[in-house]
Formats: structure tokens, sequence, C-alpha cells
């Protein structure tokens, strides 16, 4: 139940597209183009301002954005420090690879960052194999489609010959440090004993780190599990839902938990969401559409190439990873095991590398049907928003482990872009606690806590809003 605990179609940046874009023909695109990117205007935040000003938290924007003059110098230059910040998330995504990645090397995996760099700060012994181990295999990279964009990378910051290692090492030292970081701030906010604390901290955790574009199966079941509590509940009603926004979707790369690397690129959530209102009947098949929105070349090129790819008729295929003794309760086991059966079949998996016994694997191909609804648009969320074509806003939007990479002020801008884009009685799904500084249009519904373990060691606390 619901508990109330407080209230691709821009260019691309960067030149890092691993290959061309197809010009395939095949099912058709969706109907309604995803509508036209645009900066913030100070009249869509002067609400928000207002709100953080008269809470005391006025500086900070700053007292001196009190017009659309002010404003518009101001967001111009949000928007740029947030795309700077694609470059850090890559290199956390290469030290998770070099961490966990199973793919480039046969030596042990880490269990864990800490392993890393112990407490005098030097990389640790082990961590500096895998590091050389990285560094030959890039010197031959072949199809490995990791290697190919890291060795990209590096080459576009110059890093290359004998100062690669000692750049990889240095990278992998700030970002275990990093991570220790956020775990005594969670741990220190865990000790008071402050449930709306610990969540506010979770919620801004990343606020000064680089953009991952790391995702995992479990959020999805999340989702759709509060999905069908609003069904239940005739907040969604049957049919309700045509168009569907999904913020950061994500890009399989060396997810941060498992970090597996020996199946190709892949996103999820699209497919899961849309998945989702298909079985609670909150969408029909023939009318659904998927609009990503994110600022790495990255995963809108993925995404607008997987889409191509489907109108000529390719499926989709996706591999779902599982460690047999991660303790999932029954009804996270039971999404894994029939992920896909809406959208897609069944299809034989990839072998698992033996250093990875403990891991079971299914896969899915997405029926090129649904992997064709999908649009990708460059967008920065916290400083831009849509202005979709007459009768074409969106009824549902999700934004998870998107928002926790923002603090208070930035959340609050990215809910103002977000109301504007959606329709009247549309839902906003978020796994993150969002300020109570945030506009009016949307309304404030619940939190809603999913556990994904049997002992409910973790898990993910959505929360929801409706746009009034």
């Amino acid at each position: 139940m619901f508990t109330r605990n407080f209230a691709v179609r821009r260019a691309t940046a960067g030149g890092l597209a691993i290959c061309a874009v197809l010009l395939a023909q095949g099912p058709s695109r969706p109907e309604a183009p995803a509508g036209a990117v645009r900066l913030l205007r100070f009249s869509e935040a002067q609400e928000v301002l207002t709100r953080f000003v008269d809470s005391g938290q006025g500086d900070l924007v700053g007292a001196q954005l009190r017009d659309a003059a002010d404003w518009d110098r101001w967001v111009r230059a949000l928007d740029q420090g947030v795309r700077r910040r694609i470059d850090r998330g890559t290199e956390d995504s290469i030290s998770n690879f070099i961490l966990y990645g199973a793919s480039f090397t046969t030596l042990p995996r880490l269990g864990n960052f800490q392993g890393a760099a112990p407490a005098n700060g030097e990389v640790s012994e082990d961590a500096r194999a895998r590091v050389h181990a990285l560094r030959l295999a890039l010197g031959n990279p072949g199809e490995n489609e990791r290697l190919r964009f890291i060795k990209g990378y590096l080459a576009q910051r110059g890093v290359s010959g004998e100062s690669l290692e000692s750049y990889l090492s240095a990278n992998l030292r700030r970002f275990v440090f990093e991570q220790r970081d956020y775990q005594e701030k969670l741990s220190r906010a865990a000790q008071a004993r402050d449930v709306g604390d610990l969540l506010a901290t979770r919620g801004t955790l990343f606020a000064k780190r680089g953009l991952s574009i790391d995702t995992s199966l479990l959020p999805n079941f999340a989702l759709e599990d509060t999905l069908r509590a609003l069904a239940r509940k005739a907040v969604l009603a049957p049919g309700s839902i045509r168009r569907i926004v999904v913020v950061g979707p994500g890009l399989d790369f060396t997810d941060k938990r498992d970090g597996y690397d020996f199946y190709p690129l892949q996103t999820l959530q699209p497919f899961a969401v849309l998945e989702a209102v298909l079985r609670l009947k909150l969408a029909a098949p023939e009318s659904i559409e998927v609009v990503t929105l994110d600022l790495n070349p990255l995963v809108n090129e993925h995404v607008q190439r997987l889409a191509e790819r489907a109108r000529a008729g390719g499926p989709y295929v996706v591999q779902l990873p599982r460690v047999r003794d991660a303790g999932w309760n029954s009804q996270a086991l039971d999404y894994w095991q029939h992920f896909g059966e809406i959208i897609g079949s069944a299809t034989p998996p990839l072998p698992v590398p033996a250093s990875l016994g403990s891991v079971t694997l299914r896969a899915v191909a997405i029926d090129p049907r649904y992997a064709a609804r999908l649009e990708a648009v460059n967008l920065d969320i916290v400083a831009e928003t849509l202005d979709p074509a007459p009768q074409a806003g969106f009824d549902l939007v999700i934004a998870t482990n998107v928002l926790v990479y923002y603090d208070r002020f930035a959340q609050a801008l990215a809910m103002a872009a977000i109301a504007h884009l959606m329709n009247p009685g549309g839902v906003f799904l978020a796994n993150a606690v969002l300020p109570t500084q945030h506009p009016p249009e949307l309304e404030y519904l619940g939190r809603r806590s999913v556990s994904y373990s049997s002992s409910g060691a973790y898990g993910d606390d959505v929360v929801v809003y409706r746009r009034l």
C-alpha cells in the first residue's frame, strides 16, 4: 500500500558513435514525434524558484534570478555543467569494468570496490593486475563493443601508451574513495534514526558524481508492482496510457551491483515499462509509444539503432542474468522468470563464463513491432523540456536512478520540465524522495516500498505524482 511520509531528435554531442545510423524500412514509426526540445523557461521555473526562496534555500540559485534574461543565462550554464558530467560517468563505468569485467581477462573479479584501493590510498596489486590486463586487451579489442568504446574514449582524451595504466589506476582510486564517501554518508544518516533524513540523503547521494549509464532489471519490478497498485486504486484506468517517457533509460555497460559484461550492451527499462502497462491492460498494443530522454550519446545512439533495426524486422535480444544465491524473494524471482513473455519470446541465452558459476541466465527476443515503437531524444531533464504536438502529451513518466544525481533544486526543475510534457491525469514515478518545493501541477500521491530480497535487505521506494 502507499504511505504518506512527507509532502534523438537533436544531434548528439561528442562523436562517440560506434556505428552508423541505419536507414531501414519496416514497422511504422511512432505516430507522433516526441516534440521540440528547448530550455526550460523562466515562467515555468518561477514557481519552483519562489518556493525555494521562501523555504530559506534560495541560495541554491541566487537572488539575482529575477527575470527571464537572468534565467536564460543561468539555465544555459546549468545545461552545460550537467553535460560535462557525462565524461566522469563514463570513467565510473570504466572503473566498474576493471573491477568486475570478465570479457577482457581471466583474472578473478574483485569482490567489491573496497579491494581495489586499501585505506593507505594505493591501488591494490590485484587491481593493478586487472588494469594491466585491460591495457593489453585495448590493444586488440576485436568485436568487443565495450573495449572498442573505452579505446575510443581514451583516444579522445589523449590517453595512450605508457600513460594509459597510470590514468586508469588514478581514475580507479578516485572512484573507490568516492564510493567510500557515499557509504559513509548513508551510514551517518542511518545512525541518526531519522527515516526522512535517510531517504533525503539517498535521494541526492550522487549529486556531485558523474552521470552513470548503468542499469539493472529489479527497479522495473518495483515499477510494475506500483503500477499494479495504481490500477487497483483506479488512479490509472484500463487503456489510459498511450504515450510513455522513460528518463535515463540506461545501458547495461557494467552494472555497479553485479558488473556483467559477457553479453552485448543492452537497455531494459523501456521494454520493462512497455510490458508492464500491457500486462496490466493500461495500454493497447497497437497504440503504445515510448520516448526515451537522455543526454548521453552512447545511450541515445543505442536506442535509435535498435528501433531502426526493429523497423527492418529484426528482434532485439536482451540477456537477463541472476545470481542464484542473491536471496531474491519469490515475487522478484517470478518477475525475472516471466519478463518478456508479453512483448517477446524466450531465446537461447549466451554461455555464462566459468568464472561466473553462480549466475544463471535467461534471454528474451523482443518482438520488432514493440522495439520499433521507441524514439530516442537528446534532452537534459533538469534544464530542458519538450513541447509535445497538440493532443500528444505523455500519460506516464518514469525516472529511476536518475534524479539521485542532482541536488534538490535541480530535482525540482526536472519536475517542472516533466510536468510540462505530461497530460492531465498522467502519472510520474521515481525511486528517489523528491523535494516538497515541486510545481503545484504535480500532486503527490504517496510512496510504495518494494523489497527484492527475502530478508528485506534491499529494494526500492517508488514515489508517485499525478499531473493535475
